[in-house]
């Protein structure tokens, strides 16, 4: 029979929560279980667990709140043989510091910190650097930010704190692209069009992640949204999309997703 650990922390200080359910996962044998109570959506957990330990976990959640929140976290794999850390040079631009943001209290609290990054990652020009501080290497950032022009270097200072740095690139003269150039493709392909700005989340993640199925080619995908739509943008990358988004107004944008053409 599967071991499956009982695992209740709600009655545990924030900051306390992450490290005890890591050391109980790094004793579980492959096939067990974590079955973790929580008192909030243990969402950044989730993200946690998908940048540090890609494959190794099934995430299966079985009561969503409002006050009580079950997951059974279950190790499918072993972890990997890891490379030595400090392997990737220091790079010049990550030597002096930046804008810093450190959100490791709010990870440990359970709160969603995507969007105060942005914001930061917002006010930083072509050339300067922003400094994320968080409790472990959030790799799907990498890819958010990356659309937006930011490349990452990061290292692990201790147990839980990572330090990330991110370097805006340059622009292209005059067209705002964030040092990607447009690789929207210019020959003819259809128009597809959908509206989400009416449904509640994750309703309008799914129909777009369905929508762009459809999608040849040449085609592109126009998106009605009522916000920026940050978490999509990893699954993008991932499934071998670009993307543009444009804000026309207040709670009103319009996102345009096609094929990369080197995926």
């Amino acid at each position: 029979m599967s071991q499956e650990v009982l695992l209740d922390v709600r009655d545990m200080i924030p900051r306390e929560r992450h490290p005890k359910i890591f050391n109980t996962w790094e004793g579980l044998p492959v096939g067990g279980t974590i079955k973790l109570v929580n008192d909030h959506d243990p969402k950044p957990l989730f993200y946690e667990f998908r940048a540090e330990r890609t494959g190794e976990f099934d995430w299966n959640p079985v009561e969503k709140g409002p006050e009580r929140w079950v997951v059974l976290i279950k190790r499918v794999a072993s972890a990997p043989k890891k490379a030595p850390e400090g392997a990737a040079e220091r790079p010049n631009w990550a030597r002096d510091g930046g804008k810093l943001v450190d959100v490791r209290e709010d990870l440990r609290a359970g709160r969603e910190p995507l969007e105060k990054i942005v914001a930061a990652a917002s006010s930083v020009e072509p050339g300067e650097v922003l400094v994320v501080r968080a409790t472990f290497e959030p790799r799907p950032l990498f890819a958010v930010l990356g659309t937006k022009g930011f490349q990452a270097w990061s290292e692990k200072l201790a147990e839980e704190d990572w330090m990330v740095y991110f370097l805006r690139k340059p622009k292209h003269e005059g067209c705002g692209c964030g040092g990607h150039g447009h690789t929207e493709a210019k020959q003819p392909g259809r128009l597809l069009t959908l509206d989400v700005s009416q449904m509640e989340p994750p309703q309008p993640m799914i129909e777009i992640l369905q929508k762009i199925q459809e999608l040849g080619p040449k085609d592109v995908l126009e998106v009605s949204h009522h916000r920026e739509p940050l978490p999509l943008y990893p699954q993008l990358e991932e499934s071998g999309f670009d993307h543009s988004i444009e804000k026309l107004g207040e709670n009103k944008f319009r996102l345009r997703v096609w094929r990369r053409r080197d995926a």
